[in-house]
């Protein structure tokens, strides 16, 4: 049988899983509440698994991988950061919002950041707050259909307009039907199947390289940037670019598609249960992807896009069954993120801002899923991006809008309703225009000052 016959029969069972999983969920989805949050009873297996999938998206099984085959040990510490991130925000952040929320019967951030508030106070803040969602997920959302569509591309020799199309159908399919239920049992799926890859791909690809022996003599003989710790810099450019990378860990505060997961908990008990099983799922997720780039490196010469170094490793190292399931991985990566994000959105449109498609609230929470999707594949196939730079700026505008925020209202600050206003704008504003401003050493301005001027904002606003 054909190779590519072989994996895309393979795709097609994993994508029939999704879909059936969206129809069975459909049942249980007859709520507002139920669609956005699963009726808040979500146990503790799949709200980590399910939060690390969304968390890694396309960007950590080609983004991560592709950086660590283009610079080498340098980026050792933005996996650091992304892990010790997630980790304060599960361990600061998860039980303090849950009983917060709980309390209050939120359903979202933007209703958590606003609920002290008078009604006339309350809706400029959900109005800017939804503004900066929708535009963030818009390209963080295009970023995974972008993903997809280079997925398809390398097996499929696929036009970019059709890989795109199926992949966002499959995803409105399912996301349309079984709601945060559906999106939280297939990102559990996914989230496994992502974990698997990437603890069999890197050794594998070790074995082929010669073992670890012969990883780390080609490392010590390599005297280029590649095997520095700085990327050759030193001083305050090494620090530059050290900052800039573990900054990534202030984006986790303000992202509000990981926030939503721990509003669906079941209980306490739950969350704490959690954030075990997501610290072992970051570990070997991430560090995995870094060592799948290093190894990469050493293996593969020739590589036009360094965010193709998994696909060309998949097709060297395995056979079509397995080159199938790591697409569907890669797939799943994408799927587990996008979903995630397109619900959020789809909250802030139907809740926060009110903007009514049908007189059903179940219908209408529906309707704007649909509409998110399809803007957001307009944007993956006329706005053509890197992964890793549009998931970091969409990452990095959320987390400086957001998470300044978000850290005053878990430590009950009191705030003016105009002033959090402002704060929210100035880390949002902020974040667009060091990222259009020159590139600093790692990207230190663009990842780190934001958030710490919008902290500085709302400390010095405290009433």
């Amino acid at each position: 049988m054909d190779n590519t016959l072989i994996i895309g029969l393979t795709l097609v069972v994993y994508k029939s899983l999704l879909l059936f999983i969206g129809w069975f969920s459909r049942k249980q989805t007859t709520s507002v509440e139920n669609y956005y949050l699963g009726g808040k009873q979500i146990g503790p297996l799949i709200t980590a698994i399910s939060y690390s999938a969304s968390n890694s998206s396309a960007w950590t099984l080609l983004g991560v991988s592709g950086i660590a085959y283009k610079f080498g040990l340098s980026t050792i510490w933005l996996v650091i950061g992304v892990i010790v991130g997630m980790f304060f925000n599960w361990l600061i952040v998860a039980p303090t919002l849950f009983r917060m929320t709980r309390s209050k019967d939120l359903i979202t951030i933007p209703q958590f950041l606003v609920n002290e508030y008078q009604e006339k106070e309350k809706n400029p803040i959900l109005l800017l707050s939804s503004i900066i969602i929708i535009f963030s997920f818009a390209f963080y959302i295009a970023s995974q259909f972008q993903g997809a569509g280079n997925a398809f591309q390398n097996t499929f020799n696929w036009g970019i307009v059709q890989s795109i199309a199926l992949s966002a159908i499959v995803i409105f399919a399912y996301t349309y039907m079984g709601g945060y239920l559906a999106v939280s049992i297939t990102d559990t799926i996914q989230g496994f199947l992502m974990g698997f890859t990437a603890l069999i791909m890197p050794l594998v690809a070790l074995m082929k390289l010669g073992g670890p022996g012969v990883l780390i003599d080609s490392i010590i003989n390599n005297s280029t940037d590649f095997t520095s710790l700085t990327l050759g810099n030193t001083g305050l450019m090494a620090m530059g670019l050290i900052f800039g990378q573990l900054g990534i860990a202030l984006g986790y505060f303000g992202q509000p598609h990981l926030l939503s997961r721990f509003m669906a908990a079941k209980d306490e008990a739950s969350l704490k249960r959690a954030r075990q099983y997501t610290l072992i799922w970051f570990i070997i997720v991430f560090i995995g992807m870094w060592l799948l780039g290093l190894i990469g490196h050493f293996m593969i010469t020739d590589l036009d896009n360094n965010e193709n170094v998994f696909f060309k490793l998949s097709e060297s190292l395995f056979s079509p069954i397995i080159q199938g399931l790591l697409m569907a991985a890669v797939i799943s990566a994408i799927m587990s993120t996008a979903d995630s994000q397109i619900l959020v959105c789809a909250s802030s449109i139907s809740l926060d801002v009110g903007l009514k498609l049908s007189e059903d609230p179940l219908k209408q929470s529906r309707l704007v899923t649909g509409v998110v999707i399809f803007l957001s594949a307009v944007i993956a196939i006329f706005l053509p991006e890197k992964i890793f730079s549009r998931v970091l700026f969409a990452w990095t505008a959320m987390g400086s809008a957001f998470g300044p925020a978000i850290i005053a209202r878990l430590l009950k600050w009191r705030i003016h309703p105009k002033n959090l206003f402002i704060t929210i704008a100035a880390g949002f504003l902020l974040a667009v225009i060091f990222f259009y401003l020159p590139n600093s050493i790692g990207d230190w301005m663009e990842r780190v000052l934001p958030f710490s001027i919008g902290m500085v904002l709302i400390y010095l606003f405290k009433e």
